[in-house]
This record gives C-alpha cells, sequence and structure tokens, in this order.
C-alpha cells in the first residue's frame, strides 16, 4: 500500500517470506536502493527520511581467525545489535569477507 511521502507498506502471510525480505538482500529497484525494515509504532510516514535503517556492513579481508560468530558479533556490537551474520569464504570467487546485517539510528553518529 502506497502510503505517502515515498513509503509503502507491505503486510506478508508468510514469516519465511517476511524474514526472506528483511534478513537477505540488499534490495536495488530499477537502481534505486529499497531500504526495508520493520514496521514499529513511532514511525511517521510525515517523516523525509527513516530516523532507522537497516543496513549491510561489509568487512572485507579479514584474516582467517576472525571468522569466528562470537568475534563478528563483538565486532558488530561496537556499532549496534547485530541481525545477520553472513559468511563467504570462498577464495576462488571474492575472496574472504563477512557482512553483517545491522539497525543503524541516523540520528546518532556513525562509527567508523
Amino acid at each position: 500500500m502506497d502510503i505517502e511521502n515515498g513509503y509503502y507498506l507491505v503486510r506478508f502471510m508468510n514469516k519465511a517470506d517476511y524474514d526472506c525480505i528483511l534478513l537477505q538482500g540488499p534490495w536495488i529497484i530499477f537502481g534505486q536502493y529499497l531500504t526495508v525494515q520493520p514496521w514499529t509504532k513511532s514511525f511517521s510516514p510525515s517523516q523525509p527520511y527513516p530516523s532507522m535503517v537497516l543496513a549491510w556492513i561489509w568487512l572485507p579481508s579479514l584474516p582467517g581467525f576472525l571468522f569466528r560468530r562470537q568475534i563478528m558479533e563483538a565486532i558488530g556490537g561496537l556499532i549496534d545489535k547485530v541481525v545477520k551474520l553472513n559468511f563467504q569464504t570462498d577464495n576462488r570467487s571474492r575472496g574472504h569477507f563477512v557482512c553483517l546485517v545491522m539497525f543503524l539510528n541516523l540520528e546518532k553518529p556513525l562509527v567508523s
């Protein structure tokens, strides 16, 4: 449903579909990045932009000893709560890297 200000409301009947859309991605439609986030009571469609976004953070070229879930969650925890970890360990195609899916509060300063 198109609500206003370029926001859309989507309802899923299937939890697996909801999880797929929320945690897979990132989503690009017609060359535009699509920001997907769960509905909250504090959301206002009159805001010109969301204050909280679900973001993918890519950590490339990591040494092998860092490829541990606990270590990656600790690194992500320096920014905020980690929602999902995605390990890519295929050396032949892209090398070692980790993607962290996190909620970022855009009203707080970004952590470098």
